[in-house]
């Protein structure tokens, strides 16, 4: 905890998840929630851990790292688990399905909703929660490390707005080629006002990046086997973006 302002942002942000969470504890249809047993999937799993019809779902290559730790996670929370071993004949599909909206993305790019496609495509049906925004709410990513608050600012400004203005909508759109839907409770924009009133200062990444999300995380019970996990992106961990490296140098 990082004094009064740390503990007022604090209290502003449980009421502001608890608002965005609403709506998906209530009842018990089933209801997805793509899982890597990290910290901002794992902080939705805890807070919908009591709503029956939640399944958590991870997608990897044999042996990634996804499917390791979100099983390791799944146990902690005494959760329903899925863990699904894409081939390369799905993500060869889903490259062709999604061809119109992967083809207008940048190549370092296409790995992230390529991984998130077969996510998605894993998942039961209903709908599909997820974590994102939460790296520009937070300052997850490594461009942050070393930036003054000034410049923290503006970076995390610029990325919150690409994520609203491209990477969000086109997330929803591919989950809609796949006649899914998929729901960011993160970017709900009570949370988006509460996350961003949280002085900048607080949200930098010393000593480790999102420490602010990881003590406010651990203080609502997430467990530390979740909260303190070193952040892997889905692309990584989940082996698409190796696996798209691999085929691109052959030609495929």
């Amino acid at each position: 905890m990082r004094g009064a302002r740390g503990a007022e942002a604090w209290a502003g942000l449980g009421a502001a998840l608890d608002a965005a969470l609403e709506p998906w504890r209530r009842g018990a249809s089933p209801l997805a929630l793509l899982f890597s047993g990290g910290l901002d999937s794992g902080l939705l799993a805890w807070e919908l851990r009591q709503r029956p019809g939640v399944s958590l779902v991870t997608i990897g290559l044999r042996g990634s790292h996804d499917l390791v730790a979100a099983r390791r996670s799944a146990t902690h929370l005494a959760m329903p688990w899925a863990g699904t071993v894409v081939d390369d004949q799905e993500l060869e599909r889903l490259l062709s399905t999604l061809a119109p909206e992967l083809d207008r993305v940048e190549p370092s790019r296409t790995p992230i909703f390529l991984a998130l496609a077969a996510a998605v495509a894993a998942s039961p049906p209903g709908p599909i929660l997820c974590g994102q925004g939460v790296d520009e709410l937070f300052l997850g990513y490594r461009h942050f490390e070393g930036l003054d608050a000034r410049s923290a600012r503006a970076r995390a400004h610029e990325d919150l707005d690409r994520l609203q203005r491209e990477d969000w909508p086109r997330s929803v759109r591919i989950a809609q080629r796949l006649r899914r839907e998929v729901h960011a409770p993160f970017l709900d924009p009570g949370f988006v006002g509460a996350a961003t009133a949280v002085p900048i200062e607080l949200r930098l990444p010393r000593p480790e990046p999102k420490s602010y999300l990881r003590d406010w995380s651990e203080s609502r019970g997430v467990p530390a086997e979740i909260a303190r996990r070193p952040k892997k992106a889905l692309q990584y961990g989940s082996g698409v973006e190796r696996w798209l490296r691999a085929r691109r140098r052959g030609g495929g």
